[in-house]
């Protein structure tokens, strides 16, 4: 299913059900489409982010500004409320991309789900296939990370890697940028191992690259940063591990 059918088939269902795929409130820096919006383009550029000259800075800023908003990391509660920790937890997805003065700019987030996360209490984040930054036309943007949270520091998931090797049929896999070389798309889900909710700290990132079929874990310790290339058995055992512990959650 296309990001566009899945969108609507989003809101759609908020309509008829009388549910929301996300919380009703708005949320700052958070976007939901509306009525007569196209559900299958992201608003662009996020406001008061960059633009940067390099993608490792626009990447050490998303990632906080992300896990701060509500629900975006749930580690504190895994131990003291398993059941809250998996209801509440909430994804934020955004596009990282080029544009033709060299920049690096982020998308608005949208915290979009799929209708079954209702009743799985699984997490998901439905994100645009394209951005529209009405400054250039479509063609114009290359999309370079496809960025959201992971709210329990979970490797990157099954899903995660479909949507990004269905983006790459549709972007291209190599970009080539002005002072950063040739750059892979991909799909990065940050996490914050910190256990006070107000203060989520940036704390790593999985990377999945299809161009490679490689899983990179990105991790940060006194704001030095540490690259670990995964072996496939290794994530998916961490995979395993986590998918059998949120289903034993009561």
């Amino acid at each position: 299913m296309s990001a566009a059918k899945r969108l609507t088939t989003c809101l759609l269902g908020s309509l008829l059900l009388g549910m929301g795929c996300a919380p009703a409130r708005p949320i700052e820096g958070v976007w939901r489409p509306g009525f007569g919006e196209d559900p299958d383009r992201i608003p662009g550029p996020m406001r008061n982010f960059g633009p940067f000259d390099s993608y490792t800075d626009a990447i050490l800023a998303a990632c906080p500004l992300i896990l701060s908003k509500p629900n975006a990391t749930v580690g504190y509660l895994q131990d003291v409320n398993p059941e809250l920790a998996k209801r509440v937890a909430t994804e934020y997805c955004a596009w990282l991309y080029y544009t033709p003065e060299h920049r690096y700019e982020m998308s608005m987030l949208t915290d979009l789900s799929k209708l079954d996360d209702l009743v799985t209490h699984k997490k998901s984040c439905l994100l645009p296939t394209f951005v529209n930054d009405l400054r250039y036309e479509r063609g114009e943007l290359k999309y370079i990370f496809a960025l959201h949270n992971h709210p329990f520091g979970s490797v990157i998931s099954d899903p995660d890697m479909a949507f990004i090797e269905e983006m790459a049929s549709i972007h291209e896999w190599v970009i080539k940028t002005k002072n950063n070389g040739e750059l892979l798309l991909s799909i990065i889900a940050f996490f914050s191992m910190s256990q006070d909710p107000a203060l989520a700290t940036c704390d790593g990132f999985y990377q999945y690259v299809p161009a490679t079929r490689s899983m990179v874990l990105w991790t940060q310790t006194q704001g030095r940063w540490k690259q670990e290339v995964l072996e496939p058995a290794v994530w998916q055992k961490q995979k395993r591990a986590r998918q059998l512990q949120l289903r034993n959650v009561p």
